[in-house]
């Protein structure tokens, strides 16, 4: 697996007759432009070496009537090549041609028969249930001094939290302990997988919680929540738009 470099986030294609579980995600820049609310994809930029890891995920999957391919085929010279990508369904088919940028990035969007979204990065079902396991327990979830039980409305799970005298949006802004905010990221992931896919994906890049909200993920222009420790080390993890409230 590609790991992200600075400046980089994860994508996954989605694409019909693909289990959720088998999207991989790969590297990629999230340029900064506008958010628009079309949901035709996310549009990014992608090293050379990104696309051939594509490649070779894509030549694995025929089923997913895509192909992709730098051309000429000397990986020693890649900031010249020109990405061709055959895309066909029962209905139609198309070719394009994408030349890298001055970054040497190449520029990929969506697809009638497939779009892209931000993502985490690649792990599987099994792994995600181990972590929640290991972590969502209730002795990990006792308050200490000062703070207080919070949930989000449509969960049965609290979190201990010091919570923000004023509200943002009628809501509660919990900050909650580095080692309560590792619980939720693992919880979260966990809510994904097996209670119902609107809930946010998270992944972490040292001290800071990554926060791909599953709405905007194939949105052009989104780029994820990145979550840093604020006051006394703590994380406000959803403050912006969740509905935490206190039990």
């Amino acid at each position: 697996m590609l790991h992200a470099i600075p400046g980089e986030h994860y994508v996954e294609f989605v694409a019909d007759g693909i289990k959720p579980d088998d999207h991989p995600s790969f590297p990629s820049r999230v340029d900064d432009v506008p958010m628009t609310t079309s949901r035709l994809g996310a549009q990014v930029r992608l090293r050379a070496e990104v696309i051939l890891a594509i490649q070779h995920w894509i030549a694995r999957n025929p089923h997913i009537d895509m192909g992709i391919q730098l051309q000429p085929a000397d990986t020693h010279h890649w900031k010249g090549q020109r990405l061709t990508i055959h895309t066909a369904s029962s209905r139609w088919e198309s070719t394009l041609t994408i030349r890298p940028d001055d970054d040497g990035l190449y520029e990929l969007s969506s697809d009638r028969t497939w779009f892209l979204q931000l993502s985490v990065p690649t792990t599987t079902a099994a792994t995600i249930k181990s972590i929640n396991r290991k972590l969502v327990k209730p002795s990990h979830l006792r308050p200490e001094s000062g703070e207080v039980l919070v949930t989000l409305a449509d969960s049965r799970i609290a979190f201990p939290a010091v919570v923000d005298d004023e509200g943002w949006n009628g809501a509660e802004v919990p900050y909650f302990r580095p080692e309560i905010a590792k619980i939720i990221g693992a919880w979260l992931n966990y809510a994904h997988l097996t209670l119902d896919d609107a809930y946010a994906r998270t992944y972490w890049e040292g001290d800071t919680l990554i926060v791909v909200e599953s709405n905007y993920a194939a949105m052009a222009g989104y780029h994820p929540d990145h979550v840093k420790p604020e006051r006394d080390g703590r994380y406000a993890i959803g403050w912006r738009g969740w509905a935490w409230e206190s039990v």
